[in-house]
């Protein structure tokens, strides 16, 4: 049969079966008038070529199993299996933490400025804020899945919030945080320049910001009123990461929600169910 036969009862088009014969995968007989006659075997040929393709393995794959053994046919399969199931498990954990970033999201919808939440949180939480400290970070390839399950943060130092509360405009520092067990989970190393804010009981609100740079000390205020009301210190310097960004006016709003903690302690809460928001006490 012709090419553009094979290629209508196939559904492959013409430039690709043309390629395959290029490749010595198709075997067509070629007439004197340079015309190539595909056979039924042909087209068994390119019906298992493209059950293999939709297996996602290449060409060149392809190529080497048609010339090769079986247990090398068999290693290939074997090697895009695993393949699979490592895209598999990365799909489940995009999936976890995309519902995680819509809890976070909700928040902003939800709280408002003035509220504060007291609540256990699930671990340690660790914060970069020189930025360039990222790159000592061992094992580059998991900088990708890092990113996934970090956020960006502020930092405010602790002195300012155990001070007086006042009209004061008060730097901001930028950075990026996650948690220790994220690290731990993917044999990551942590950088010893960091800010870690312990587990345990923290006081929580949310901010919304037009300015990275700086923030009025007075929009701390109803935490620092909580804390102060409830004889209850802030035992580190605070960190606020980032839930949500809305384009107000042609000017984007930051919504932060603090983790302020005032009382260390062990407990780990059911972490992956309870990252969104950490967990109410």
């Amino acid at each position: 049969m012709h090419i553009n036969e094979l290629s209508k009862i196939s559904g492959i088009h013409v430039e690709t079966i043309r390629s395959y014969r290029m490749k010595g995968l198709l075997h067509p007989a070629k007439l004197d008038n340079g015309y190539y006659d595909y056979s039924l075997s042909d087209y068994v040929d390119l019906t298992y070529i493209r059950k293999l393709r939709n297996f996602s393995l290449s060409i060149d794959d392809i190529e080497g199993t048609f010339n090769s053994s079986i247990e090398n046919q068999i290693e290939v399969l074997n090697h895009k299996e695993n393949s699979i199931k490592e895209q598999i498990e990365d799909l489940y954990d995009q999936l976890k933490y995309i519902e995680f970033e819509k809890q976070h999201i909700d928040e902003s919808q939800t709280s408002k400025d003035s509220e504060v939440i007291k609540a256990q949180s699930i671990d340690d939480k660790i914060d970069f804020y020189d930025l360039s400290i990222i790159n000592e970070i061992e094992d580059l390839p998991q900088i990708t899945k890092f990113y996934r399950k970090s956020t960006p943060t502020i930092l405010i130092d602790k002195d300012l919030l155990n001070g007086e509360c006042r009209d004061m405009i008060i730097p901001l520092k930028i950075g990026v945080g996650s948690y220790r067990y994220i690290f731990e989970q993917n044999h990551m190393n942590i950088p010893t320049a960091n800010n870690t804010v312990p587990n345990g009981i923290y006081l929580s609100q949310v901010l919304v910001l037009d300015n990275l740079e700086k923030i009025s000390l007075l929009k701390l205020k109803p935490l620092m009123d909580y804390a102060k009301a409830s004889n209850t210190p802030f035992v580190s310097n605070t960190t606020a990461y980032l839930i949500s960004i809305k384009n107000m006016n042609n000017r984007p709003l930051y919504y932060f929600r603090i983790r302020a903690c005032i009382e260390t302690n062990n407990i780990k809460t059911g972490r992956m169910s309870c990252l969104g928001n950490d967990c109410n006490h």
